[in-house]
């Protein structure tokens, strides 16, 4: 049975949501995958594009050897934390259908993002202090936690920044009086 609340979903939102999870699920699984595939392509000696996948990464990761786990013996493109978000986001996304459904732009009261940032802040700051060295386990494991929580943001606000470009489009396509321009 149909919940009520689902029910009375319009159904541009179900299919907001539906196109930015259809995109969002590939784009995150590439985005792994360019993780790996740096430390691979320079154990084989193609430098020139694990160089350009490493330069990607950059940007959002301070890639310290020491951090990173070690794949093809070679450094991951970010560190272990990093991977841990990214893993983390991946299974979020993977649950978003059977805790969220289809049709919600709601977001999560802001305690889920509060509360998830909590083990990976506390241990980022205990190790900020000198109080101890995180072990790459604990940095995937903060990470996961704060990564799961994520795409219960993302998807209902790209998919609400979808609805509102499709409404600004159909605005700007209607004439005053009522008639459509062709």
């Amino acid at each position: 049975m149909i919940e009520p609340e689902k029910a009375n979903q319009p159904k541009s939102a179900r299919l907001a949501v539906g196109l930015v999870y259809a995109l969002t699920v590939p784009g995150i699984l590439a985005w792994l995958a360019a993780i790996f595939l740096a430390p691979y392509l320079r154990s084989r000696g193609a430098g020139a594009l694990s160089a350009l996948l490493y330069a990607v990464f950059a940007p959002l990761c301070h890639q310290i050897p020491d951090r990173c786990l070690v794949f093809h013996g070679c450094p991951l493109a970010v560190c272990a934390r990093c991977l841990g978000i990214y893993a983390g986001f991946l299974a979020g996304l993977a649950g978003y259908p059977f805790v969220r459904g289809w049709g919600s732009l709601a977001l999560p009261k802001a305690r889920l993002v509060v509360l998830s940032s909590l083990p990976m802040g506390l241990d980022f700051l205990a190790g900020a202090a000198g109080l101890w060295a995180s072990p790459p386990g604990l940095r995937i494991a903060t990470g996961l936690v704060w990564g799961l929580a994520l795409p219960y943001y993302f998807v209902p606000g790209a998919a609400e920044l979808v609805l509102r470009v499709r409404s600004r489009r159909a605005a700007r396509h209607v004439l005053p009086m009522g008639g459509i321009k062709r």
